[in-house]
């Protein structure tokens, strides 16, 4: 199967090892894949719809500066990035949806407690989405 467009998901908040992720990215990327590196602000950070501060618009910056940031050290320097805002899985069907991803690579983490009782945003991507996807799982 040609992978034509792949989302890759980062969580930057999240300190962990996205070497294996990358490399896959990267490898379908030599195939001519356009890649889209995305990451969400998880709804919750969220200011009201009432943001005298610009609580939203601070946030969406930092979020863009780590990822980019994350990405310059990484075989994928120049590839798009996309910040979303929201629940985390949704959010990551929708931009999968809107770009027409074959292939969507995320990282999931050991499961906790909270991931048995709520479910991982993993694992809702992977029920729920119409592409293929790819879960690299910490070792």
């Amino acid at each position: 199967m040609q992978v034509n467009t792949v989302l890759l998901t980062v969580d930057v908040s999240a300190d962990h090892d996205r070497t294996e992720l990358f490399s896959e990215a990267a490898r379908l990327g030599e195939t001519g894949a356009r890649i889209v590196v995305l990451t969400v602000v998880p709804e919750m950070y969220l200011a009201t719809a009432t943001d005298p501060t610009g609580t939203v618009a601070k946030m969406e910056e930092h979020a863009k500066a780590q990822l980019e940031s994350v990405i310059a050290k990484s075989q994928l320097a120049g590839s798009e990035t996309r910040v979303g805002y929201g629940p985390v899985a949704g959010v990551i069907l929708d931009v999968a949806e809107e770009i027409g991803a074959d292939k969507i690579l995320i990282h999931a983490r050991r499961p906790g407690p909270a991931s048995y009782a709520l479910g991982s945003v993993a694992s809702r991507v992977a029920n729920h989405a119409k592409a293929s996807v790819l879960v690299i799982r910490d070792r």
